[in-house]
């Protein structure tokens, strides 16, 4: 495959799984909403970041790391579920317990926090994180890089940079539109919206414990 179609696939491929809704686009658009453009904008590239790295592993390694993941994913699932499910219930018990504080205030310096008021670096490390709690991701890039053979360093290179590219336009731009979108909300709403997003995070874990 040339480096223009390695390049496309990159992009297709990293769209794909970038825009699927899951418990990381959940808890990044209730960041963005909270917690401001530009500190969503941090996680969003936390996020990206992740999918880059996810990328270049598998292109990296190849069917190898396709059968040694998917060999695992019933654990792998297990463990993620076992993650979000903390996440989630910390969260509400934060939200819940302490109605009356303001969302501005709350501030939690865990993977599991609700990461209202930490910095953006904070914020891009705490996506980093959360985004590595699903490493299949790297079982579907090497599927994709397998399927199109993609051949000499250049094109796994422009496979692996439109892979992350994708990853990062979609996620900077849902970020960057609900912090804006966030800001014109009342706190009460913006704790409604932090309420329901956490519930969607402790149903996705859910999913992933009965799929396991």
């Amino acid at each position: 495959m040339n480096v223009p179609a390695a390049l496309v696939a990159g992009l297709l491929s990293g769209g794909a799984i970038a825009t699927q809704f899951g418990a990381v686009s959940a808890l990044l658009l209730e960041t963005a909403v909270v917690a401001g453009p530009r500190r969503a904008a941090a996680a969003g590239l936390g996020v990206a970041s992740v999918d880059f790295a996810y990328a270049a592993l598998a292109v990296g390694a190849g069917a190898g790391a396709r059968v040694v993941l998917a060999s695992h994913e019933a654990e792998l699932k297990v463990a993620a579920a076992l993650a979000l499910t903390f996440i989630a219930v910390r969260g509400l018990r934060s939200l819940i317990r302490d109605p009356a504080r303001p969302l501005a205030a709350t501030s939690e310096p865990t993977v599991g926090a609700t990461g209202r008021s930490l910095p953006a670096r904070d914020q891009y490390l705490r996506f980093v994180a959360l985004t590595a709690i699903n490493p299949l991701t790297i079982v579907y890039f090497a599927s994709v890089a397998t399927s199109v053979s993609l051949g000499g360093v250049p094109s796994r290179f422009a496979f692996v940079i439109g892979a992350g590219g994708a990853s990062a336009v979609w996620h900077l731009s849902l970020s960057l539109a609900a912090g804006h979108a966030g800001r014109r909300l009342t706190p009460a709403i913006q704790r409604a919206i932090s309420i329901v997003g956490r519930l969607v995070v402790l149903a996705i874990a859910v999913r992933l414990a009965l799929a396991a």
